[in-house]
């Protein structure tokens, strides 16, 4: 199990989004300064994310990206399942059968891929800021 790169860069843009203190958009460049992102790349990231309602962008010359949820809400679980579809335990065989025996190291790695789903979940992205802000302008 991996957890790519796209994933944890969304939880970075998240949490700068979220220590934004106003309610202006942040410009992806200036996204991209301050977490050593690339912009094409924070435009890749940033559509799922649209999507599943966490980010709104605004066009224009004073436009950018606002975070639409509040930080203590939404979970690193969550954002891996927006950008990843969630933990995937190895698929080492089908229907856990691997040749004429019984797959034993399956369930050991369901096991794992449930508790590190669980960690995720009691991660938010509260928990990586500094301080939590209180207003969001996409409520």
């Amino acid at each position: 199990m991996r957890i790519s790169t796209t994933a944890h860069y969304a939880s970075r843009l998240l949490a700068q989004l979220a220590m934004h203190d106003s309610d202006k958009p942040i410009p992806a460049t200036v996204l991209s300064d301050s977490t050593g992102i690339s912009v094409k790349f924070i435009e890749k990231i940033i559509r799922p994310l649209k999507t599943a309602g966490f980010v709104r962008s605004v066009r224009g010359a004073s436009g950018g990206h606002l975070l639409c949820i509040r930080p203590e809400e939404v979970t690193l679980g969550q954002v891996l399942r927006v950008m990843e579809g969630g933990v995937q335990p190895p698929q080492c065989c089908p229907d856990n059968m691997c040749g004429d025996h019984d797959c034993n190291a399956r369930s050991a790695w369901n096991n794992v891929a449930q508790a590190l789903e669980q960690t995720l979940e009691s991660i938010t992205l509260a928990d990586l800021m500094k301080d939590n802000i209180t207003s969001y302008p996409c409520q």
